[in-house]
């Protein structure tokens, strides 16, 4: 007999710091470490301590390796952890270049805040990551084992299926759009006793996809009209790729059209060659694609600048030009010194690709701020800001309920990821559409399942 308790320690009526507790009898499984990002309070919680003792747990499964799910799984083995850290191929490939990055931005924001270190580059490399495959299933004890399914989100993201004696948990980590360029649609599955899930585009929908490829190319176009620069604040994993990929397929068609595109993120060049190598794991379409195009990430006119010295020459580029530049938030990277120098120009744009945490500057930007601070220096905001919430790798409300909607009623599903007020409408949507029990997780109450 199992005694089974849940404690969430992040991602509870919020969308960033994934961190869910299994306590199975004196086994200790962790899903999810990750980063809280948004506003400064909520970012300084990641030097808060862990709400149980990281070298008391068995084993740790990583959904994927968006930094609000992985970012603090160095700081675990700070702190004592010894075990491995299972998840699918792609996502430590993804991962390890990500918690690099984050290494460097969190030392450089602990130096300026006087704050201690969050972890240090040995325990990055400490981190003992086990490839998955896909639906292969791993023993973890007597009666605990879990599989990940395809979760549709990113390349590599999964759906974490626990088996516990007779029990089914289910741990949905971030579930895809559907028919995105790149990655294959999200699995379904049928059976569960409880479902934890993912809120975060739980009270609206997407754009529909042909007029999410529309809105990013009339904003490709209006440079040339405007002899403008576009700015586009990438993610650089997926959303970085699914731009690409349609960028990819303008100008393969339009080959007279010559604005030069500067992808100018060096994480997002790396994770890009690492979706070259895991072309099993994309869909069909853009499997079926490389059979006439070689590189789905190569066009006439893309420069990939990975240098210091090459990003400060897109500045002697006369536009129109288009540059793509992390972080997708702006919460730091090249972006922000980009928008220091194109903000100002009302002729430019602006444009943010999926969802921004409420505190980010991206979020305060869409959201019609006057100006930004560059380091201590107020920068005017004059150029136009816009959106595209269709090139989102979470899945939309509608998504979001047919993917919950596929299981046999499931005697209770517990909401995480997303902010308070989109929980509770969601909660009341599941409740009224699919007629399952459902509760919003809070930080640190034990549930028994």
């Amino acid at each position: 007999m199992f005694d089974v308790k849940l404690t969430s320690w992040g991602a509870t009526e919020e969308v960033t710091g994934s961190c869910h507790l299994l306590k199975i009898n004196n086994y200790r499984l962790l899903i999810d470490c990750g980063l809280w990002q948004g506003s400064w309070e909520s970012y300084l919680k990641n030097w808060d301590e862990f709400g149980f003792d990281p070298s008391s747990l068995d084993a740790v499964i990583l959904t994927h390796a968006h930094l609000d799910h992985c970012g603090r799984l160095p700081k675990l083995y700070a702190q004592g952890y010894k075990g491995k850290v299972y998840t699918t191929e792609p996502s430590i490939k993804l991962a390890q270049i990500v918690l690099k990055d984050n290494y460097h931005i969190t030392q450089e924001k602990a130096r300026y805040h006087k704050l201690p270190q969050l972890y240090s580059l040995s325990d990055l490399n400490k981190v003992d990551w086990q490839a998955v495959n896909y639906y292969q299933t791993i023993q973890l004890g007597d009666d605990i084992s879990f599989s990940i399914h395809n979760a549709g989100h990113i390349l590599g993201a999964g759906i974490i299926e626990l088996k516990i004696g007779g029990r089914i948990i289910v741990f949905s980590g971030d579930i895809g759009g559907e028919n995105m360029p790149l990655v294959k649609d999200v699995d379904y599955l049928k059976k569960a006793d409880y479902v934890i899930t993912e809120s975060t585009y739980g009270n609206r929908l997407h754009e529909d996809l042909k007029d999410r490829n529309e809105k990013l190319l009339e904003a490709v176009k209006r440079t040339v009209v405007n002899n403008s620069t576009l700015l586009i604040s990438i993610f650089a994993i997926e959303r970085t790729q699914d731009i690409l990929k349609v960028l990819n397929d303008y100008y393969e068609n339009h080959l007279d059209f010559n604005v030069p595109v500067f992808l100018d993120s060096p994480m997002a060049a790396s994770a890009t060659r690492i979706y070259k190598q895991s072309i099993k794991y994309l869909n069909q379409a853009a499997q079926d694609t490389l059979n006439t195009d070689n590189d789905l990430f190569n066009f006439p006119h893309l420069k990939i600048t990975n240098q210091v010295r090459k990003s400060k020459q897109i500045n002697a580029v006369a536009p129109p030009k288009i540059i793509m530049a992390g972080s997708g938030m702006a919460e730091g990277g090249r972006v922000l010194h980009h928008l220091a120098r194109y903000v100002k120009d009302a002729k430019n744009t602006i444009l943010f690709i999926g969802f921004q945490v409420p505190g980010t500057l991206g979020h305060k930007l869409i959201n019609g701020t006057f100006n930004f601070d560059y380091y201590g220096k107020s920068v005017p905001i004059k150029a136009a800001v816009d959106q595209i919430d269709g090139f989102s790798a979470h899945a939309d409300q509608a998504a979001l309920l047919k993917w919950l909607g596929s299981f046999k009623k499931p005697k209770k599903v517990f909401l995480s990821h997303g902010n308070k007020e989109v929980m509770e409408e969601y909660a009341k949507t599941i409740q009224a559409k699919l007629k399952f029990d459902t509760l919003i997780l809070k930080k640190g109450e034990s549930i028994k399942l």
